[in-house]
């Protein structure tokens, strides 16, 4: 295809962290994303509120993955994008759900976020650039209202 996938810097607010997951909710009502905590880079006790910030883009279905490697994202206390894989897990009218490569997490975003010439189909393979992430900030809400 000719187009070129760029990163952009995203937002969003940790809505729960379970034993490795933590659950985000990006700004905009863009999507969820499920991540393992390995990604998230920061001193303090991951918890409801905290505010994170990544790198993320469009992703392209594809029919041949290349060899992807995750290293940076886990290692790095810097953010910087890295090219991942993934596979379409579920897909209804509105939304895809995208299982990370390397057990990272999964990413539900609308279907407009895929790129692709083919039809979108349980099992197709995805790429995309995402970063690990930085805590950056608390929001001050009732937790009942994150």
């Amino acid at each position: 295809m000719d187009y070129i996938i760029n990163s952009v810097k995203m937002g969003g607010l940790i809505k729960s962290v379970d034993d490795n997951r933590v659950k985000i909710h990006l700004y905009g009502r863009l999507g969820v994303i499920h991540v393992s905590k390995s990604i998230i880079h920061t001193y303090e006790e991951l918890e409801a509120g905290q505010c994170v910030e990544f790198y993320f883009s469009y992703m392209e279905a594809i029919e041949k993955p290349f060899d992807y490697d995750a290293t940076d994202i886990r290692a790095s206390n810097k953010i910087a994008p890295s090219l991942l894989g993934g596979k379409i897990i579920e897909i209804n009218d509105t939304a895809v759900v995208v299982d990370i490569m390397d057990e990272i997490g999964t990413i539900n975003v609308p279907r407009r976020w895929v790129i692709t010439p083919i039809e979108l189909k349980k099992g197709l393979d995805i790429e995309f650039y995402f970063s690990g992430m930085r805590v950056i900030g608390k929001k001050d809400l009732p937790i009942e209202s994150i």
